[in-house]
């Protein structure tokens, strides 16, 4: 495993085994057929270097495994997205995801760090990981606008 600092975490990542897994597993679209993953599929191929960067480093492929959500349109045409994803590796060191939303409190909400104009988290916590793939697992977790392309 190579281990690597994005943002505000450090961790561990097995490029290879992740990328493995994504290179034979099937793209997000044959799983749901609704306009929302057809777009990101869509706007994936059109991401900024940057942000395709990010997602190599890690090994994955944005087209395939994910967990994609829409969550709203904005008032300047642009649609926010969160998605999530698998990565074979461990969190050394970086903040938690989910936080309490006030001292005491059993209620949390998400703490997103700001990288390369989008939103991004590494979490223990996992969910809808698929069956076979490798461990140790954790999850990387991206908020983005982005554009509809979609016809």
């Amino acid at each position: 495993m190579k281990q690597t600092r994005i943002g505000s975490w450090t961790i561990e990542v097995d490029v290879n085994k992740t990328k493995e897994f994504y290179d034979n597993y099937h793209l997000i679209t044959e799983d749901c057929d609704c306009d929302y993953c057809a777009n990101y599929v869509l706007v994936c191929e059109k991401l900024p270097p940057e942000i395709k960067d990010l997602f190599n480093l890690l090994g994955i492929d944005p087209l395939k495994e994910g967990e994609v959500s829409e969550y709203m349109e904005n008032k300047n045409g642009t649609h926010l997205y969160g998605a999530f994803y698998h990565i074979v590796g461990r969190i050394i060191e970086g903040p938690k995801l989910w936080v309490p939303t006030k001292e005491g409190s059993e209620v949390s909400s998400p703490d997103f760090v700001k990288y390369n104009g989008v939103e991004i988290d590494f979490s223990d916590d996992l969910a809808l990981v698929p069956e076979g793939f490798p461990m140790p697992t954790i999850q990387f977790e991206i908020q983005l606008n982005i554009p509809w392309l979609l016809n």
